[in-house]
């Protein structure tokens, strides 16, 4: 759990722990020198099927995140329109130890399409409720 995300709380508060972003719709890639925009859809699959055959989602959302003092990047192959297999953050201590810590984007669609960057800064933007329809 990347504690050092400004407001990391509001996730865990809605879902009842980190997520892992598994399946996760990316909504908005923005970037700039030094700055990154993400806005992701998340849930929460439950073991219920539903009357076509597809597990329940509960705990929907989206999450929109800022990082700031872009320190290096590897997005060449990312592309906006893509479902993340997992977001990862590196461990607290490179934070600590370094000043700066990696978001990793990896792509349900293929590594190919995978990206990473590291980053100063990052936070929470924002966490909002989604109604009860089909993921984007």
């Amino acid at each position: 759990m990347p504690t050092y995300l400004r407001n990391h709380q509001k996730v865990i508060d809605a879902f009842g722990y980190w997520p892992t972003f598994h399946d996760s719709p990316v909504i908005r890639f923005h970037r700039q020198p030094d700055l990154i925009e993400l806005e992701i859809e998340a849930w929460e699959m439950t073991s219920e099927v539903d009357a076509n055959g597809y597990f329940k989602l509960t705990k929907r959302h989206e999450i929109g995140f800022a990082f700031r003092g872009i320190v290096a990047t590897e997005l060449e192959q990312f592309i906006p329109q893509n479902i993340l297999f997992e977001l990862l953050f590196s461990p607290e201590e490179e934070h600590a130890l370094n000043g700066h810590f990696t978001v990793e984007l990896d792509s349900a669609m293929g590594c190919d399409l995978c990206g990473r960057f590291c980053t100063k800064e990052g936070e929470i933007t924002f966490i909002r409720s989604v109604a009860s329809h089909p993921p984007k």
